[in-house]
């Protein structure tokens, strides 16, 4: 077996510190290129852990709807009503409504945004908001059929048959073969039905 002299000893140990740094180089840098970031959420010690999915969870409608701006700034109503839109399909109604009157600044005679706010507006709670907005929709455009159904069912929900019937029978007569059509024809039932309820307990 060879005996290594001082001089390769040297050489070994140089090449040994050269290839140490060169690894400590090469992974610093990933390292900062690419920082690890944690996965799981840190919380502070002995607060409780909320399984994900609990209503706990839910972020509370009243802050959402501080949390929007109060001049919305988009001038393109296509890319609002994708907005708008998503938030209604995920139940985010609250949220839904400013984007929906911000469309209305931009499109005023947009009849199914005026169909969409009344809803919103009315699965949060404001039925005579969602009513109005409804009316002014079928003003605007009496052939909508989906808003005389629209303002139909909201009619009918907040206990008023009569308005119900009126706008129901007007959604069906727009097209009695049609799946709005259909759908009028059964509330329609519903609201005589309650119209002579009301009407008996009157008597």
């Amino acid at each position: 077996m060879p005996t290594l002299r001082p001089f390769h000893w040297l050489l070994a140990l140089v090449f040994l510190a050269f290839y140490g740094f060169a690894v400590f180089a090469v992974t610093r840098d990933y390292y900062i290129r690419h920082p690890i970031r944690p996965t799981v959420t840190q919380h502070p010690p002995g607060a409780a852990r909320v399984p994900t999915g609990h209503p706990a969870t839910a972020t509370p409608v009243r802050d959402a709807v501080d949390a929007i701006p109060p001049s919305i700034t988009e001038t393109h109503p296509d890319l609002l009503r994708q907005r708008a839109t998503t938030l209604f399909e995920e139940r985010r109604f609250a949220q839904a409504i400013p984007v929906y009157r911000r469309i209305l600044e931009l499109a005023a005679n947009d009849v199914e945004t005026r169909n969409d706010l009344g809803l919103a507006l009315y699965y949060t709670g404001d039925g005579a908001g969602a009513l109005e907005v409804l009316r002014t929709a079928a003003q605007t455009d009496p052939t909508a059929q989906r808003v005389w159904l629209t303002l139909g069912y909201v009619a009918l929900q907040t206990g008023d048959p009569a308005q119900a019937i009126e706008a129901l029978g007007r959604a069906r007569d727009l097209g009695v073969d049609t799946p709005i059509g259909a759908e009028a024809v059964r509330l329609l039932g519903m609201a005589e039905e309650t119209a002579k309820k009301k009407a008996e307990a009157r008597q």
